[in-house]
């Protein structure tokens, strides 16, 4: 049997909602932004160690495929977000406000790949110990179909 994650995940769904502006960059149920993972069913995937890392720490455990990215095209334009994709000749990008970009590369006067780099900020000084133990109680509580 599974040891109960401690804290209240109804007070963290509200510091999710609100303190948090978690839902500007993630979804649930297809509900908020884009430029992060989904969070539908991160408490299957994810144990609530595991959460809480990633909330105070964002940089330390980075899912494999957001590679943050800033572009700089030769008319001047510089643009960072999530990596989408990328072939030989071009490169799309996802910003933190959820807009997509997409560059010919032979348009690009750099492409600089910040490996080990996210667009999440740290919480680890903007919450308490008790609001983190409760958003991270919520964001185990997400499981597909509840």
């Amino acid at each position: 049997m599974q040891k109960p994650v401690p804290g209240n995940p109804t007070l963290g769904s509200q510091i999710y909602d609100g303190k948090g502006n978690c839902a500007s960059c993630h979804s649930i149920k297809g509900a908020g932004g884009v430029s992060g993972p989904d969070l539908t069913d991160i408490g299957v995937r994810r144990s609530a160690a595991y959460l809480r890392e990633s909330l105070v720490d964002p940089q330390a455990a980075l899912p494999e495929r957001y590679l943050l990215v800033t572009v700089s095209t030769k008319s001047g334009e510089t643009v960072t977000g999530a990596r989408v994709n990328e072939d030989s000749f071009s490169i799309q990008i996802l910003d933190g406000s959820g807009r997509s970009h997409s560059f010919w590369k032979q348009d690009l006067a750099q492409i600089d790949k910040q490996r080990g780099k996210s667009l999440m900020p740290s919480y680890k000084e903007r919450f308490s110990e008790e609001q983190l133990t409760d958003l991270v109680a919520y964001l185990a509580s997400l499981k597909e179909g509840k």
